[in-house]
């Protein structure tokens, strides 16, 4: 049977190909016209590379799709398969709790070489990724991992954006401790859980172990982020969006073992649009503790919102300490105790950096000042 690599026609050019993955792909047959490329993967060929592929799908070769250019001492290969087939079937087959659920799965094979890239190292972009599409409700998301070589560990996650779910849409993911929602920590999110926020789909990450020979594969452990969007610590100004909860499951099929971690956003909304915590002057990067009720958040302030902004933000229009309006914060770091019944704040200090020349004097000024602020209901 006929065999090629792209290095057996590209090496000399791209030295870097010996070193990456199409270096390592063998394809039975393949055609190319102008940019228009078409082929098959020779699992058997190919190796340890796609052994580990193999196994999981239960197939030995695969057709693959895409573009190939060459130009400006560039090569850029861009290649998929189908997204339903025989490799669908066998990972349905083969892969636990996920397998039965998935509407689609492809292998994808993305690699950039420039003649410029150091032949030991490979090229900067080389990738080969087994990508599947899961239904959750009413949404689909797809989930994409490194394709598995020679056995052992591997993640298949995924993030998201405004995923709408409900917790019972996520049972199945949790193994046997799935068919109802005793999974998620309803009761110690009580206050937040009562106002009846968005639920929305954060991330999954799935992490597989296989074993080569003889053959298996196992859920190490599966975590799913689950955001509470839109909860009020001071209504108007200070939200919690997402709060993102994170169940964790260890050995979710044989001997579940259960775990959550805590994480978000506070998001400061500006004075001019209260309440719109969806384009905040600056969000806030959240952790929590759930028995005290206590959060500490730190700063991102990608919008280089001013001091004088922010004291607004939180404290109300018009509010002044009489510093100049172009002064920056470089760090705003809040610590806060919420009350267990209500979720809202019972007290927070707040440390504000900020930084932007005082004017002091005319051959005299402070590059950078701190100042606190605490607030008690």
């Amino acid at each position: 049977m006929p065999s090629w690599k792209f290095s057996d026609d590209y090496g000399t050019q791209y030295p870097a190909l010996q070193a990456s993955i199409l270096g390592l792909l063998v394809f039975s047959d393949h055609t190319l016209s102008d940019d228009a490329f078409t082929g098959t993967l020779d699992f058997a060929a190919s190796g340890a590379v796609l052994a580990t592929l193999g196994q999981i799908s239960g197939i030995s070769s695969l057709d693959v799709s895409g573009k190939v250019t060459n130009a400006s001492d560039t090569l850029t290969v861009g290649l998929q398969s189908a997204t339903t087939g025989p490799m669908l079937d066998g990972l349905a087959a083969t892969l636990p709790i996920l397998g039965p659920k998935l509407t689609a799965a492809w292998v994808g094979i993305d690699t950039v070489a420039t003649t410029k890239d150091d032949a030991d190292q490979g090229p900067l972009v080389d990738d080969l990724s087994l990508g599947v599409r899961l239904p959750i409700g009413s949404i689909s998301v797809e989930l994409t991992t490194g394709v598995p070589i020679h056995g052992g560990v591997f993640a298949i996650e995924g993030t998201f954006d405004n995923a709408s779910v409900g917790l019972d849409d996520l049972s199945f993911l949790m193994g046997k401790l799935g068919g109802n929602t005793n999974w998620f920590p309803s009761d110690q999110l009580k206050p937040y859980l009562d106002k009846g926020p968005k639920l929305a789909l954060l991330g999954i990450s799935v992490t597989l172990y296989v074993r080569p020979d003889p053959f298996a594969i196992s859920i190490s452990s599966i975590s799913v982020g689950v955001g509470l969007v839109g909860i009020p610590l001071l209504p108007e100004k200070l939200y919690m969006s997402p709060l993102g909860v994170w169940p964790v499951v260890i050995d979710p099929v044989n001997d579940p073992a259960l775990n959550w971690s805590i994480e978000g956003s506070l998001a400061l909304c500006s004075y001019t649009r209260p309440g719109d915590y969806d384009a905040p002057d600056m969000t806030l990067n959240l952790s929590m503790d759930l028995t005290e009720y206590t959060f500490s958040a730190l700063l991102d302030n990608s919008n280089n919102v001013s001091i004088n902004t922010a004291l607004q933000d939180l404290l109300g229009q018009g509010t002044s300490i009489g510093l100049p309006t172009e002064l920056t914060i470089n760090a705003f770091d809040i610590e806060v105790q919420a009350d267990k019944e209500s979720g809202e704040l019972s007290s927070f200090s707040a440390d504000l950096t900020m930084s932007g020349g005082f004017g002091l004097f005319e051959n005299l000024d402070l590059e950078e000042i701190s100042i606190s602020v605490a607030y008690i209901a």
